[in-house]
């Protein structure tokens, strides 16, 4: 496809980015919610999903021949800084994706795998820089595995306390 063809279907390069950015939220909402919505215990709806999302990694690793890193987090740090909807769209996001996270969290402190006094929505979001982190790193050295080891230092974050 020549590159002044899509401008048939979108109206500005703007809006071609916000294409994007919501069919690559689509792929990993399905693999959240698939994680998310089962009756596992909820730290293991935690592991899952990173389970999940290294086997992604992996699978695009596979087809693409590189890891091509966190479709939200690549779009994230290149669009940085810059006003307008996509920045909002690509908070938007990412706020989504903690919630799953804050979600799982503050059902594990009711239920006591989490200390009492922990903060889901601040260890929703440690864990969530991790991977961001982790994830890059993974497609730096092109090793989906360091996404699929991160599951122990997830979890460190989710169960110790703030300081």
């Amino acid at each position: 496809m020549h590159r002044g063809s899509l401008y048939h279907f979108f109206p500005s390069k703007a809006a071609v980015g916000l294409a994007v950015l919501d069919a690559n939220w689509e792929l990993l909402k399905a693999l959240l919610d698939e994680a998310f919505g089962s009756e596992a215990p909820p730290l293991e709806r935690i592991d899952d999903f990173v389970a999940g999302f290294a086997g992604m990694l992996t699978a695009a690793r596979d087809r693409m021949g590189a890891v091509p890193g966190c479709p939200i987090g690549n779009l994230a740090l290149e669009l940085s800084g810059r006003p307008g909807e996509a920045s909002a769209r690509i908070a938007e996001i990412l706020t989504a994706w903690q919630r799953y996270f804050r979600d799982a969290i503050a059902e594990a402190v009711l239920q006591e795998r989490v200390p009492a006094g922990a903060d889901p929505d601040a260890a929703a979001l440690r864990a969530l820089s991790y991977l961001q982190g982790v994830t890059l790193m993974a497609k730096a050295y092109d090793r989906p595995a360091l996404v699929a080891e991160a599951g122990t230092a997830i979890r460190a974050l989710i169960e110790t306390p703030a300081t």
